[in-house]
């Protein structure tokens, strides 16, 4: 194998196997990191550093990871994702119970500040897209009593128009 000479000098990793690739042949130096072409078991190929191959960082082309995600579809819990992204439900929920619990998001004040809190039932996910349903399109989460708390008999559905003609009137403070 023809290496360059450099110092310190690169290690040749030909025919070297890590993980599902091995490597063919050196391919170049870029940000101080020796890049190897690498053949992986399934027949494709990967330019990779040869700090990743070593320290095992990548061991496929990424075949692995997408068998991974086909064999087990929904790596969420709740297993409520398309595509691997978070739905828009899913979203609602952990907005709702951040504002509500976590005193470093944006609109804490106006709801965990406040002492509104979120039901020990919706702390699960699943429970509170049984109790809700799937948000129509179009619509956003409400709270009847603007005081009260997130739980099934104070929530609703409603239009963006609706949700702002309930919202509660700002106090100025002097």
């Amino acid at each position: 194998m023809n290496l360059p000479d450099t110092y310190p000098p690169i290690k040749d990793m030909t025919g070297l196997r890590f993980g599902r690739l091995v490597a063919k042949s050196y391919v170049d130096t870029t940000h101080h990191q020796a890049r190897w072409l690498c053949i992986c078991d399934c027949g494709n190929k990967a330019v990779v550093s040869g700090n990743a191959l070593r320290m095992g960082n990548t061991q496929s082309c990424g075949c692995f990871h997408k068998e991974q995600c086909k064999a087990k579809p929904s790596r969420l819990s709740h297993g409520h994702n398309r595509a691997g992204q978070r739905t828009r439900m899913y979203r609602i929920w952990t907005n709702m119970r951040s504002r509500c619990t976590n005193p470093n998001a944006k609109q804490y004040k106006d709801y965990g500040g406040r002492g509104i809190k979120v039901c020990k039932r919706w702390q699960a996910f699943e429970n509170f897209l049984a109790d809700m349903g799937e948000a129509p399109q179009g619509k956003q989460l409400d709270r009847t009593n603007n005081n009260g708390d997130y739980k099934p008999s104070n929530c609703r559905w409603v239009t963006p128009k609706e949700n702002s003609a309930t919202r509660r009137r700002k106090t100025t403070e002097k």
